[in-house]
């Protein structure tokens, strides 16, 4: 008789996957440890997350998550384990010492934030560190809790806050930041590592103020905001370029006249012409006339308008009074040659312009600035020319375009100065010793 002798191999039952919990926050995952397989009692049978260091593990504390010392997957982390509850920006880990690795862990809807010192016109990184299976979201908040930065993904899926990149994290004011890790969609991440730095910011780095100096640093970082060598604690015109740096004066690209002399404001009866200016000759422009900054001009002063732009606004200085008024500009230019050019001028309202002394334009009409409006031959001698403008206005805006044309084209190589000595440059002169210089008083 043949005896047939059946094995049947004993196979534990499956177990049911426990229901997750919830929150206030969401739904919270089981760890790796709730569903790891049954016990088999007659078998050898080991795992990572069952809480026993076997061969090939450098660790296993059963929960499934690193952040903790012991990676998700049993291997010892280096770097410095997060410390919870750190889950809010006042709830943040303080961080002592940057750079090194920090080791966390993100169960579903959780969020780990850290804080940082950082210096006054420093700058924040932050940058998850490979391999990144689980791209993170993360975001810079500022001493007061608003949100400054916002961290991007790159082609290998680590998220990053790179103060190049992100205006927030650069130029920073001094104090203490917060740096947030959360998962896309609050996943389960079972561990990550990141570094948090702090940096000098960098002058190459676009800068969204305006930079005075084009030195790539923002004003609020710059302690010579104005690049002319004189400290802005010291600078008695800390905005305006007048130290021993100051470059000369130049037109502008477009040839316009940017810096002037000007005097005003002059209150004056209604034009009987119009717009036309009033014949008296307020500050002497009847004859000779060679004004310094500081110089009496009638019952005004000649004082510097320096970086004007191409429409010097009177109503930025002299806007005090109503209209009607008057006020004049001045400005010498120096020219490498003798020839014919065009002077051209825009100007709100009417206008009376001369060139090296005589006048050349007699503008009755009332108009806004129009660049290039009126225009008449002059000749350009080699050396020192000046041009005068006096503008009325008989009622809302007030002021002045002035450039010269060589067939219609833009003259760039006239050099403006406010002072008949071509070597002047504006200075740290401060006549009446109130701290501000003569010429941006």
């Amino acid at each position: 008789m043949i005896t047939m002798l059946v094995m049947f191999a004993c196979t534990p039952e499956p177990k049911l996957e426990p229901e997750p919990t919830t929150t206030e926050t969401g739904p919270v995952d089981p760890t790796p440890a709730d569903t790891a397989p049954p016990e088999d009692s007659g078998s050898d049978w080991s795992w990572c997350g069952d809480g026993a260091v076997a061969e090939g593990e450098d660790c296993d504390d059963g929960n499934g998550f690193g952040g903790d010392g012991c990676s998700s997957s049993c291997t010892a982390e280096s770097g410095t384990p997060e410390s919870e509850p750190n889950d809010t920006v006042a709830e943040a880990t303080p961080l002592t010492e940057l750079g090194g690795l920090l080791n966390a862990s993100l169960p579903r809807w959780d969020v780990d934030c850290w804080s940082l010192s950082a210096a006054t016109c420093g700058a924040i990184r932050a940058e998850q560190q490979a391999p990144c299976g689980s791209p993170l979201a993360l975001a810079l908040y500022a001493p007061d809790g608003s949100t400054l930065a916002a961290g991007g993904v790159d082609a290998d899926g680590c998220a990053s806050i790179m103060p190049e990149e992100a205006p927030g994290a650069r130029w920073v004011a001094g104090g203490a930041y917060v740096v947030c890790a959360s998962a896309l969609a609050g996943a389960t991440v079972p561990d990550y590592a990141l570094t948090l730095t702090t940096q000098a910011s960098d002058a190459g780095w676009p800068v969204s103020e305006v930079d005075l100096d084009g030195d790539g640093v923002p004003p609020s970082c710059d302690d010579d905001r104005d690049g002319d060598g004189v400290l802005d604690d010291d600078d008695t015109c800390p905005d305006l370029s007048n130290g021993p740096d100051s470059a000369a004066l130049t037109v502008n690209g477009s040839g316009y006249v940017t810096d002037w002399l000007t005097a005003g404001p002059f209150a004056v009866a209604a034009s009987t012409d119009t717009c036309r200016p009033h014949e008296e000759a307020t500050v002497g422009e009847d004859g000779p006339l060679a004004p310094t900054l500081g110089d009496a001009a009638g019952s005004a002063t000649w004082v510097a308008a320096l970086g004007a732009g191409e429409v010097l606004d009177f109503t930025l200085d002299y806007g005090g009074i109503p209209a009607p008024r008057e006020a004049y500009a001045y400005v010498y230019l120096t020219s490498p040659t003798a020839r014919r050019l065009t002077l051209s001028i825009g100007a709100d309202d009417g206008m009376f312009a001369w060139w090296n002394g005589a006048r050349v334009l007699d503008v009755v009409s009332c108009q806004g600035v129009n660049r290039d409006q009126f225009q008449v031959d002059v000749d350009v001698v080699e050396g020192l020319n000046t041009l005068l403008v006096k503008v009325h206005d008989q009622g809302g805006g007030w002021g002045v375009a002035a450039r010269l044309l060589d067939g219609g084209a833009p003259v760039v190589d006239l050099v403006p100065n406010l002072d008949a000595d071509p070597s002047w440059r504006p200075d740290q002169v401060d006549s009446d010793g109130d701290g501000v210089g003569d010429v941006c008083e």
